[in-house]
C-alpha cells in the first residue's frame, strides 16, 4: 500500500505511530461520539480497518508534515473510511467540493463555477 505514496507523505507516516497521536486520535473519536462528521453521513464508527464504517481521524487542513497542524485538535474530525477514501479525498484532489446548493449554484466558494 505504501508504494503509491509520495516520498514526502512516506516521510511523515511515522507520526501516526506516536503515542501522542494515538491519545489525540482517541480524544477526537470521543469528542465526535464515534460518529462520522462528514456532511450528511453520521454513521456510527467501528474500530478496525476492514469495514466501510471503520473510524478514521481526518486532518481537515492537510498537515504535510507540519507538526502544529498534525497535532491540532481543532483540525481533526472523526469520519468513516468510506467518506475519507471517497468524497473527502476527491475534494482534496480536485481542490473544491462539487456539491450544488438548492439555488443551483456550487456551495464551495473555491468551486470553478464560483470564480
Amino acid at each position: 500500500m505504501e508504494e503509491w505514496r509520495t516520498e514526502e507523505a512516506a516521510s511523515y507516516r511515522k507520526l501516526y505511530k506516536l503515542k501522542q497521536w494515538r491519545h489525540l486520535r482517541e480524544r477526537v473519536l470521543l469528542r465526535d461520539s464515534f460518529r462520522c462528521q462528514h456532511k450528511g453521513c453520521g454513521v456510527m464508527l467501528k474500530r478496525g480497518r476492514s469495514h466501510p464504517a471503520s473510524a478514521v481521524v481526518h486532518h481537515i487542513k492537510p498537515h504535510k508534515g507540519d507538526l502544529d497542524l498534525f497535532f491540532d485538535y481543532n483540525n481533526l474530525q472523526a469520519v468513516c473510511w468510506s467518506c475519507h477514501s471517497g468524497s473527502i479525498q476527491s475534494i482534496e484532489n480536485r481542490g473544491f467540493d462539487t456539491t450544488i446548493g438548492e439555488d443551483g449554484w456550487p456551495v464551495d466558494p473555491d468551486h470553478i463555477g464560483n470564480k
